[in-house]
């Protein structure tokens, strides 16, 4: 009998006379994880299961499914790429935020010379008075808008010579550099999707689309 009781899972001792059964340390373990034990949480559904876009290059893996919204307002470690080092020589230039980034002077006005130097040619109209002279500094005003895109970033007016110098440890020398930084172009990215991003719940999602049912 004490044979088969064990080969059942069980052992036996005596206390009294009395034989007692217990469950063996097996049992016992198997016992307890399946009482401790939860089911699975299930996935709340998002309504947007159907969407395929993504920036996970850009975004850390914690942050890849949050909304472009909330991505803006985050700080810039939320970048790849942006590690303390990077995070530290931005916030000396009051850049903390991704919407900070995004909008950061002169990125946009090193973007916009950029832009509109793939425009320009050899030959200026007589009588023209086209000019960036608040953009960039005294001696650049009378330059091409491709010999300002070559120029240090320095160029342009008001940056001053520390920016310049954490700009150059982050890998920007000249105004095409910063147009081209790939933390500030993400950023902008973000930014300007978040502007067309539908942010309602599933369920609000779904009361908007009976009431216009409703009011069709």
């Amino acid at each position: 009998t004490s044979d088969k009781l064990k080969r059942l899972g069980y052992s036996s001792f005596s206390s009294v006379g009395n034989t007692k059964l217990i469950f063996s340390n097996k049992l016992k373990n198997t016992y307890r994880n399946m009482s401790s034990e939860e089911p699975p949480a299930k996935k709340k559904k998002t309504g947007w299961e159907d969407h395929k876009l993504n920036v996970s290059e850009a975004i850390m893996k914690a942050d890849e499914g949050k909304h472009f919204t909330d991505i803006a307002s985050s700080e810039i470690s939320i970048l790849q790429g942006i590690g303390p080092k990077s995070e530290h020589l931005l916030t000396a230039m009051y850049i903390t935020t991704v919407t900070d980034l995004a909008s950061y002077k002169y990125f946009l006005i090193a973007r916009s010379i950029v832009a509109l130097a793939e425009t320009e040619t050899d030959f200026r109209p007589s009588g023209s008075t086209m000019n960036i002279d608040k953009a960039v500094d005294k001696a650049y005003e009378s330059k091409k808008l491709s010999e300002i895109v070559e120029s240090p970033v320095e160029a342009l007016e008001g940056l001053s010579e520390n920016a310049g110098r954490i700009l150059g440890e982050l890998g920007v020398k000249t105004v095409r550099d910063l147009a081209n930084l790939k933390y500030c172009r993400w950023a902008e990215g973000v930014v300007t999707a978040a502007k067309y991003e539908n942010t309602m719940t599933e369920k609000e999602r779904k009361q908007e689309r009976l009431l216009n049912r409703l009011s069709t």
